[in-house]
């Protein structure tokens, strides 16, 4: 079946396709965020590990307990936003703050010099780097994405599109939250 290019598209089309996009961009923000949460909240030990490096990120010792907790429970509402249609522009909005705000205290902490364990999904031992700038980036832009995708306002995905936005969205998803493990693997 032929199907015209893109700039030919009727904006019925243009509307599913940035729907989908939303969709897409949902789910892998969704699924980042509740692995964050849940790899920080699984263990006292891990969570207290995220408490910790919270503090190497210039956060006085005695707010680190509080701010580590502001951002789980910040993480969780992203992920509990963008599970139903009326919130979902508030979720996108608080992912994108909250990308911005974590990735600004990571080049603040690298011009400092430091380089704590990324404790973004839980345990691990992996010193922060420009690897986590450019992911956090990434993600915010797919946030910026999503709500372009919501702005189109039209009828939701078809079946395919939703397969395909699902198809999209989890594998990239598993590559945001092992990209150390993935950087270890490739490494010379």
């Amino acid at each position: 079946m032929y199907s015209p290019p893109l700039a030919w598209a009727t904006r019925a089309e243009e509307v599913v396709r940035m729907r989908a996009v939303e969709l897409a961009a949902r789910l892998l923000l969704a699924l980042v965020f509740l692995t964050a949460v849940v790899g920080k909240l699984r263990t006292r030990a891990g969570f207290d590990g995220f408490v910790g490096s919270v503090g190497q990120f210039g956060v006085p010792a005695r707010w680190a307990s509080a701010v580590a907790r502001l951002a789980v429970a910040t993480e969780a509402a992203v992920v509990v936003l963008l599970a139903g249609p009326p919130t979902v522009p508030a979720g996108l909005l608080l992912a994108a703050g909250l990308l911005g705000v974590l990735t600004a205290a990571i080049v603040g902490t690298l011009r400092r010099g430091v380089r704590p364990a990324c404790r973004c999904f839980g345990a691990g031992d992996a010193p922060i780097g420009l690897r986590h700038v450019a992911r956090n980036l990434v993600l915010l832009s797919v946030a910026l994405l999503g709500l372009l995708g919501w702005a189109a306002a039209g009828p939701p995905p078809s079946t395919p599109a939703m397969l395909i936005a699902v198809g999209a969205a989890v594998p990239l998803a598993a590559v945001v939250v092992r990209l150390d493990d993935l950087v270890a693997l490739f490494a010379p």
